[in-house]
């Protein structure tokens, strides 16, 4: 398998995150961790999020990265993995992303109304 399905959906095979050549292009990206007890394949994921444009620096300085960090298997020397769903229109990619979240319940997405696009956006404004 050369992929992975959430939800319905197929996103790129997990890489490592620090590793990992992100697409310049519109996305909903998985964030995972390595979980032998998760199936079909042992990528959990701790994290959903959705991009119009992901480089590199955008996941390792993004707002929840350390929440990523904290995750008890990367504290324990396990790696971050990311896979990718390209979707090119705005609302598809947040309608699917909330759903993700909804379905999955990822851990280190956080509860808002704001999508995770919206929050990195407002962040950015901030720094």
């Amino acid at each position: 398998m050369n992929f992975m399905v959430y939800g319905g959906y197929s996103f790129t095979y997990p890489a490592p995150l620090l590793a990992s050549k992100p697409p310049q292009l519109s996305v909903i990206y998985a964030i995972q961790v390595l979980n032998l007890a998760w199936k079909p394949l042992p990528y959990e994921p701790i994290y959903f999020g959705q991009s119009d444009d992901l480089e590199r620096e955008s996941l390792v300085f993004h707002p929840a990265f350390e929440r990523w960090r904290a995750h008890e298997v990367v504290r324990d020397g396990g790696l971050l993995y990311v896979s990718y769903l390209w979707l090119p229109r705005d609302a598809e990619r947040e309608s699917i992303e909330r759903a993700l979240i909804a379905r999955y319940r990822p851990p280190c997405n956080f509860a808002s109304s704001v999508s995770t696009q919206r929050a990195y956006d407002m962040s950015s404004r901030f720094a």
